[in-house]
């Protein structure tokens, strides 16, 4: 979702982590897009399938997003107690926003 570069696209890379109150944290850098999500959303599948109480997805490194990252986030959301958006970029926030998912992606700062 932000703005394009002459850098090529980057390659998604991602944590996940467990903490001791129940939530799971996602944290995301480089590109989310058709080609990562099926390989990211794999992997976060014991996560999600655990049910955690919040699911903390961090895209304060994201550099971009289409609709498929939106849609993961979306299925994600179906599945967990409580999902928040951490750090999006103001494109990011602004297409949220407009979709009219900022409260089931719990959109935060």
């Amino acid at each position: 979702m932000d703005e394009l570069s002459d850098r090529g696209p980057a390659r998604l890379r991602f944590e996940l982590s467990s903490e001791d109150d129940g939530s799971a944290l996602v944290r995301l850098r480089g590109d989310l897009d058709m080609a990562s999500a099926d390989e990211l959303d794999a992997a976060a599948k014991p996560i999600i399938a655990a049910s955690p109480d919040r699911l903390v997805v961090d895209v304060s490194d994201l550099r971009f997003a289409d609709s498929s990252a939106i849609a993961l986030w979306v299925r994600w959301a179906n599945g967990v107690r409580r999902l928040e958006i951490r750090g999006p970029s103001p494109l990011l926030r602004r297409v949220i926003e407009r979709m009219g998912l900022a409260e089931t992606l719990g959109l935060t700062t």
